[in-house]
């Protein structure tokens, strides 16, 4: 597991994040909406569905691109996504909005 790599990424990922919802107005609800989805999705989601074949099957992604000697797989790419999710949540969200927006 690669620990800098998986919070790099996620913080890549949550500033991806703050400029759709905040510079471009993309919320959750809305294409839940505009798509008919039955429910919201979270990246969160994308997250837990990487990390359960990596946990299991620990495939080197990238195999040239190796961060202090450590490989990146599905499980480090999964947690940092989740680590994303879990960044907007509980400390994003509360601070624009004062509301954690969690299901």
């Amino acid at each position: 597991m690669n620990i800098p790599f998986i919070i790099w990424i996620a913080c890549f990922i949550e500033l991806i994040t703050y400029i759709l919802r905040f510079g471009f107005n993309v919320h959750s609800k809305t294409m839940q909406q505009k798509f008919n989805f039955p429910m919201r999705v979270h990246h969160m989601y994308l997250g837990i569905l990487l990390v359960i074949p990596g946990f299991f099957f620990p495939i080197t992604l990238f195999p040239d691109f190796i961060l202090n000697g450590v490989a990146i797989t599905f499980l480090d790419i999964g947690l940092a996504i989740m680590l994303s999710d879990m960044i907007h949540h509980f400390s994003i969200l509360p601070l624009f909005h004062q509301k954690i927006d969690f299901p």
